[in-house]
């Protein structure tokens, strides 16, 4: 296309509100994502391009990328910027290039008074983001506009046309090189492109909210909505890798009514023997694939950052799933599920002691329900849910080759042999539907399936929740928690280096659970050669408490199968249009059961959510 059609094509989408991109040549790419009051400039100097200066560019926005021998700056930007501001009263310009010989590792160049404190701004949320690199960061003000050595200005901010223009240059040393071979060091050099994206992203929403007389939330989101197709393909291939197994029935056993059989018969004294069901996949086959998958083209750093994590976590499981039955698969575990802090097992041995006190009495003998009268109570909540979504297609299962209860996949499975306190059920129901089901359901609205399989680390946020809606419901029992303080205590004695035997004796003995209770609470801990997950449960209720307590709502945690520290990472997608709100709303978070957040808000804590 003729230049001067192609910038005339450029400042009619700009009016229009359209996104643009025009090829000028093979190097020289205009590229307007979304119509925002932002330019970024990369003049690709004659030894060369750098690759992270054009990566950075590629992922904003708004850029020019090009060589000056094929592409004319200045009669390309001029207009577009002209533009920008009559549409929004301002316009930022920012060029990037690289500068070996400078002292400091990055050099924020203005030749404004206005853009000094766009400049601080910057360094603050630079320092703020750079957790790795410490890079040291400062400005320098020139006489003349900012401008790459051995070049010159193409725009002068000091003339009227531009008196709305906030231009700023960032000279960058490469360290992400290597001096003599001239490659690029690939792990730095994302970790440089994250940390420059962060903080470009935060210092354009600081232009807009001083510059501008538009509200900072309408420019939140500073991305495309528009995704490469090579994000939804990997988006699909971890989906497909992640859906060939299911991890925890893998590392369930199949055997564990025979097993405790024999542990009585053996008089507790000798570990029991698991069997596992068969491996449907190779998982050495499934790594290779994981890794052949090209996250490290994904343009956008933020989505790239989401399928490394998962990748990484699949990784893990993969050596897990490999080692099982052996002490290799507890490494793993401590990899995936984490540790038991000090504080953590503290409160734990706490709870077992105040709950074992408030409920010296003997209790009456309680009414029982079997798998097929909870199955019941289970279609009577899905029933509820469909209300909201009449589309919602899951079911009930009761099988045999299970223990208890779990959801698979948005499916509630249900043990053939399971029984349950009939007071009980209402909470497991809320546990169980109303917590990962609602979380399935929500994930799998989202446009990345990553978030109805689980993000890396969402069990801790996903059992913590679980477990509070049955404080929600009232149904959060003296005796719940002591199980799952027990777990805490179970996971911490394997850690330890004690067996299956010692760890049975402690809980029986020192903390007086049933020999069954014991049991079972052994077999979770020890299954596959030891699993870490279920010390998970009391410490993601202690973060959902804390949560609450600092005001915050729960609405977030339910998009889907996250993590707490990925709330950020949601709040960003879902203000770029990228994810969707919650379709289904929990029972327990409606009234009547409101007002029991207000009580831990008030100072209910671990030591009280129960009142039998």
């Amino acid at each position: 296309m003729d230049q001067s059609k192609a910038i005339a094509k450029a400042v009619t989408s700009i009016t229009q509100k359209e996104p643009v991109h025009i090829q000028f040549s093979k190097d020289s790419k205009l590229v307007l994502k979304r119509i925002i009051p932002l330019l970024l400039v990369y003049r690709i100097p004659p030894e060369g391009k750098d690759q992270m200066l054009s990566t950075l560019a590629k992922s904003e926005t708004c850029s020019v990328v090009g060589k000056e021998s094929d592409l004319d700056f200045n009669a390309v930007a001029a207009p577009i910027i002209r533009q920008l501001i009559d549409e929004f009263g301002a316009c930022q310009l920012i060029e990037i290039w690289q500068n070996k010989d400078m002292d400091n590792d990055v050099t924020l160049h203005i030749s404004q008074k206005s853009a000094l404190p766009i400049a601080q701004k910057f360094i603050k949320d630079f320092k703020t983001n750079d957790q790795n690199l410490a890079l040291s960061i400062a400005i320098q003000k020139d006489a003349k506009s900012p401008t790459p050595p051995g070049t010159v200005p193409f725009i002068n901010p000091l003339a009227e046309e531009y008196k709305q223009l906030i231009y700023t240059g960032i000279a960058i040393k490469p360290h992400y090189i290597d001096a003599l071979t001239g490659n690029a060091y690939p792990l730095i050099l994302r970790n440089y492109r994250d940390v420059f994206t962060k903080s470009l992203r935060k210092n354009f929403l600081e232009f807009v909210r001083l510059y501008t007389s538009l509200k900072v939330s309408q420019f939140r989101m500073l991305k495309t909505t528009e995704l490469q197709p090579l994000v939804m393909e990997i988006d699909q291939n971890l989906a497909v890798e992640s859906q060939k197994f299911d991890f925890l029935l893998l590392v369930s056993p199949l055997n564990t009514r025979e097993a405790w059989l024999q542990f009585k018969k053996d008089k507790f004294l000798k570990s029991p023997k698991f069997r596992y069901r068969p491996m449907p996949i190779d998982p050495e086959l499934v790594k290779r694939h994981l890794y052949d998958l090209r996250i490290e083209d994904i343009d956008d750093p933020t989505i790239a950052y989401l399928f490394r994590d998962k990748r990484k976590e699949l990784d893990a499981m993969m050596t897990m799933l490999i080692d099982r039955g052996n002490e290799g698969f507890l490494h793993g575990s401590l990899q995936v599920f984490g540790n038991v802090s000090d504080n953590l097992l503290e409160t734990a041995k706490a709870i077992l002691l105040v709950y074992e006190r408030n409920g010296k009495k003997k209790a009456p003998p309680k009414k029982m329900i079997n798998a097929t009268a909870f199955a019941k109570l289970a279609k009577e909540e899905l029933a509820y849910l469909r209300q909201q979504l009449p589309t919602l297609e899951t079911g009930v299962r009761i099988r045999e080759d299970i223990t208890g209860i779990m959801v698979n996949r948005g499916v509630l499975n249900i043990s053939k042999y399971y029984e349950v306190e009939e007071s009980r059920a209402r909470a497991l129901i809320q546990h169980e539907v109303g917590t990962h089901i609602v979380t399935y359901f929500n994930g799998k609205s989202q446009p990345f399936k990553l978030f109805s399989l689980g993000v890396p680390g969402y069990e801790q946020l996903q059992e913590g929740l679980a477990v509070f809606s049955e404080y929600m419901v009232n149904e959060l029992s003296g005796d719940r928690l002591r199980i799952i303080a027990a777990r805490v205590v179970a996971v911490h004695h394997l850690l330890a280096g004690h067996n299956f035997s010692d760890t049975f004796f402690l809980l029986v003995d020192h903390y007086h659970f049933t020999e069954e209770t014991a049991f079972s609470i052994c077999t979770r801990v020890y299954r596959g050669g030891g699993l870490t997950k279920d010390a998970l449960y009391l410490k993601g209720l202690m973060s959902i408490i804390t949560y609450i307590r600092e005001g915050r709502s729960l609405s977030p945690l339910l998009i889907g199968k996250i993590r707490e520290d990925y709330i950020p990472i949601v709040e960003e997608l879902t203000q770029r249009g990228l994810l969707n709100n919650p379709i289904l709303k929990p029972r327990y978070l409606s009234e009547p059961y409101l007002q029991n957040i207000d009580k831990i808000k008030a100072g209910d804590n671990i030591f009280n959510l129960s009142n039998f």
